[in-house]
């Protein structure tokens, strides 16, 4: 089963990179045709020729060079060739070497009038060419029916223009950082805006936080302080439980003695009322006996 899957993800693939290289190819094809244009033209006597070439290429690029020649009157041994060169790098030395290709179009052919040549032709560009301008040089040879004359022409002219492909790669590597610098860019702007967001509520936070703690210092002073005088509250309140303690056994014993010293003294006035009374009794008696007396000596009879 996973073997099957493994095989139908290697054709999706293989399609999809098939696709994407026939859509460059159709793009490069597209974009060479867009970019070709005229770089040569010139009429003289019986004999016009039209060069076209791609604007720009690159080192290893084989071009494609399109020539166009016609006779406006009979013309004999005609002959046209177009030499291409460019600059390269000497191998293993400093400085500059170049190198070379040729293009024959005619080579002696005898025309009529309206006979025409169109035809493109492949140019290699090396490998190791320098970057820059690549240039051409025409050279025609034919004679006129009409007159007989020999005629030249020769004229050196621009093909197309090498683009630096390090320095493209180097481009684009620094557009790709340039983009991905504005994302990070962004990134950190966001990052920046909600850490300055962060910070001020941390700021809040953190002078709520002292509000709060010197409140705290307050109350933990003011704690500590009614916490020592409870300590002392506390100290003074066992000490007076136990002067208390000792009070009340105090209280408790002297309340057994008194309860005993008015059971005696219960029992000393009950003795001290029975004595009174006697000694009423006594009294009443002794004066009922010293009255009667009295009272006897008085009524005793006179002697004569």
């Amino acid at each position: 089963m996973k073997e099957g899957e493994n095989v139908r993800s290697k054709k999706i693939v293989i399609l999809l990179l098939i696709t994407c290289l026939l859509l460059l190819a159709s793009s490069s094809m597209a974009m060479a045709a867009v970019e070709t244009r005229r770089v040569l033209s010139f009429t003289e006597e019986g004999l016009k020729v039209r060069v076209y070439a791609p604007y720009q290429a690159y080192p290893g690029d084989t071009i494609e060079v399109r020539v166009t020649a016609e006779a406006s009157e009979a013309i004999n041994d005609t002959y046209l060739t177009i030499d291409i060169f460019g600059s390269k790098p000497k191998e293993g030395k400093e400085g500059y070497d170049g190198w070379e290709d040729d293009i024959s179009v005619l080579r002696g052919v005898d025309w009529d009038e309206g006979d025409d040549k169109d035809q493109e032709y492949e140019v290699e560009i090396p490998e190791d060419s320098d970057p820059g301008l690549v240039y051409g040089h025409v050279t025609a040879e034919w004679r006129t029916v009409a007159d007989g004359e020999n005629h030249t022409y020769a004229e050196s002219f621009t093909i197309t223009y090498l683009m630096n492909k390090d320095y493209e790669d180097l481009q684009e590597d620094y557009e790709d950082l340039s983009s991905e610098y504005g994302k990070l860019k962004t990134d950190f702007d966001d990052l920046s805006s909600t850490y300055s967001g962060l910070l001020a509520t941390y700021n809040s936070l953190k002078s709520d936080y002292d509000s709060l703690k010197a409140t705290y210092d307050s109350l933990k002073s003011s704690y500590d302080s009614l916490k020592s005088e409870h300590d002392t509250l506390v100290s003074d309140y066992s000490t007076l439980q136990k002067k208390y303690t000792s009070l009340d056994s105090d209280y408790n014993s002297l309340l057994a003695d008194y309860d005993a010293l008015e059971s005696e003294y219960e029992m000393s006035v009950g003795d001290l009322g029975t004595s009174r009374n006697l000694m009423y009794v006594f009294v009443v008696t002794t004066i009922v006996f010293v009255a009667t007396s009295i009272i006897l000596f008085l009524r005793k009879p006179k002697t004569a």
